[in-house]
């Protein structure tokens, strides 16, 4: 495959990739070899620093990503569309509502997957959790009540506006029945 073909499919790939993706699953999607998809990183990750532009590529851990430039994220924040999985959601919607919650007995409500959505709603930012004793207690941050266009951003202010809004929504649900 031509050099710059494969670098313009290798910017696509990352532009449209929601997570990092490593060196080999771009070769599989792109039908190249290893060593030519490193060469077409390597080539792409130049042009973005030789270029004024919002945008770089960048290499986490042994996987790469396109995003925007820290500077510029201010500016992007609210348009960023939310690409997560139901079952995370969920467990979302139970850290929020129960919070302070402990990760046991999150386990207890949500099942063994909800340590992996832990992990995942904790590097989005959305929630944080702190070691007492042998378990971790999870809360919401300002990050989830901003995203979510709550008025309030504390962990208890929260858990109180969620539960009015579904004391409210189970009382407009039965007097609609």
């Amino acid at each position: 495959m031509e050099e710059k073909k494969l670098v313009r499919i290798v910017e696509a790939i990352l532009f449209t990739s929601p997570e990092p993706i490593s060196i080999a699953k771009i070769a599989r999607t792109a039908g190249a070899g290893i060593k030519e998809v490193r060469e077409a990183l390597k080539e792409l990750q130049k042009e973005y620093v030789g270029k004024e532009t919002s945008l770089e590529v960048i290499e986490i851990g042994e996987k790469y990503s396109m995003r925007v430039k820290p500077e510029y994220h201010e500016y992007v924040e609210k348009f960023r569309e939310l690409d997560m999985e139901r079952g995370v959601l969920r467990t979302l919607a139970v850290i929020a509502v129960k919070q302070p919650i402990r990760l046991s007995t999150l386990a207890k409500i949500r099942g063994n997957r909800c340590y992996e959505h832990v992990k995942k709603l904790e590097s989005l930012g959305f929630i944080k959790t702190e070691k007492v004793g042998k378990t971790r207690v999870i809360t919401t941050t300002k990050k989830f009540a901003e995203y979510f266009g709550l008025k309030v951003v504390s962990p208890e202010s929260v858990k109180e506006l969620l539960s009015r809004a579904g004391e409210s929504l189970e009382k407009y649900i039965r007097d609609k029945t």
